[in-house]
């Protein structure tokens, strides 16, 4: 019987417990609010240029594009074929309101140029997009070829006979004077006939198509962003050119210049936002300069000769002649720009051909170059309390004020007086 009782008046204890409790809410934990303070700020480059072209003073950039984005957001781009035709070159932007820019592929056929040069084919591309704040920005400028000739080809045909008729000459006659009638049988026993010799060069004149022939790659380039990084890539690739392409007694050109690809891009860390002062994003410029191979078409001997190039040593063919050529390669350099930012440019093969006639042909071939930078956002953190919400309580009448409290002082009470009664009743 005693078990009951102390059983009744700990159930009774017990509520009056929880009723104090439930009257006095539990305070909720504090929260942060993240308030950006600086924003983050990067940027991209990246432009390529497939050939550069001076054609005796007149001045051509073919085969070019161009990319850039920004944190602002921005996403712009250009793609050529010849960069002084509209009918060649597409433009984007994409900025503010506009988030897409894909305007259509600019083409021209057999498009003729300064009256001197063809060009099979010459389009450009571009494309610029922002997505969930995310720049995107790409471009190409491409050629299909390029032929030159025309009237330019009579007169160094001309000038190139003229210059092997007066060499004759100039080897013939004092040799003549000197050997008189033992020319002819020392020049037989030496299986020479000079007179051949320069009719070969003749013939192999008159099998040149043209004074140049050019082949070049697309010049790409393009500046994107991820969550993670930035990224400014640019890539013109190869080309080759043929001098007085047929001349050779094997139907070879005089030179045959093969450029291999030229890369630049730079890579941008993006740094996470914090309380400190911005830091400055982490940038890895990189280069892969053009490699470069020139074959001469020999017409004396019916072959074609591989002569190697070296980087700081430029080629110099023909010397003295019209057709005086200097080849040279251009490799590449990584460096810093403004504000922490980083740079990659791959040079790629400067060549100046022909240079006896009219100042000659000057040609920049596979160019490309790249940047990129930035530095992270700031944030200033602050503490919120949330504020505090009260139980659901059930409909009643009566004073709100002190209802519950005095609820439980009532069973508090007869929490006692139920123990004293039992007490009292013990025999």
């Amino acid at each position: 019987m005693s078990r009951v009782r102390r059983i009744g008046a700990l159930v009774l204890t017990s509520a009056v417990l929880c009723a104090f409790v439930i009257a006095v809410p539990a305070n909720a934990a504090e929260e942060e609010e993240r308030i950006i303070t600086v924003p983050e700020a990067f940027i991209a480059s990246a432009s390529a240029r497939g050939l550069d072209l001076n054609l005796f003073g007149n001045h051509l950039t073919i085969g070019s594009s161009n990319a850039l984005i920004d944190s602002s957001p921005k996403a712009q781009s250009q793609g050529a074929g010849v960069a002084i035709i509209a009918g060649t070159v597409a433009d984007a932007l994409a900025q503010g309101a506009t988030i897409t820019s894909t305007p259509p592929q600019a083409c021209v056929v057999n498009l003729p140029l300064l009256g001197l040069l063809t060009a099979a084919l010459a389009c450009g591309e571009a494309n610029a997009t922002i997505a969930d704040g995310q720049p995107k920005a790409a471009a190409t400028g491409k050629i299909a070829s390029i032929d030159v000739g025309g009237s330019l080809l009579n007169p160094i045909l001309q000038a190139v006979g003229n210059l092997l008729n007066s060499t004759l000459s100039a080897v013939v006659d004092p040799l003549t004077n000197l050997l008189g009638g033992l020319l002819n049988p020392l020049l037989g026993t030496l299986n020479l006939d000079l007179q051949d010799t320069v009719q070969d060069l003749l013939d192999g004149l008159g099998r040149v198509t043209g004074l140049l022939s050019i082949r070049v790659g697309p010049a790409a380039s393009q500046a994107i962003t991820t969550a993670d990084k930035v990224n400014g890539t640019a890539i013109a690739q190869g080309a080759v050119i043929e001098v007085l392409p047929g001349l050779s007694a094997l139907g070879a050109p005089l030179l045959t210049i093969t450029v291999g690809d030229a890369r630049a891009t730079v890579d941008v860390t993006r740094p996470s936002a914090s309380t400190d002062d911005p830091t400055a994003a982490v940038a890895t410029p990189a280069f892969q300069a053009a490699l470069l191979k020139v074959d001469l078409g020999v017409p004396l001997l019916g072959n074609v000769t591989s002569i190697p190039v070296s980087l700081g040593a430029p080629l110099v063919l023909f010397a003295g002649t019209i057709l005086e050529s200097t080849i040279a390669v251009g490799g590449g350099s990584t460096g810093d720009g403004p504000n922490g930012s980083k740079f990659a440019i791959a040079d790629g093969v400067s060549l100046q051909l022909l240079k006896g006639l009219n100042g000659g042909i000057g040609i920049a071939l596979a160019h490309a170059e790249a940047a990129g930078g930035g530095r992270s956002a700031k944030l200033s953190v602050r503490q919120i309390a949330p504020p505090v919400t009260q139980p659901e309580e059930l409909v009643r009448t009566g004073a709100d004020g002190a209802l519950l409290p005095m609820a439980g002082m009532a069973l508090l009470l007869a929490a006692f007086g139920v123990r004293r009664l039992v007490a009292t009743k013990r025999p």
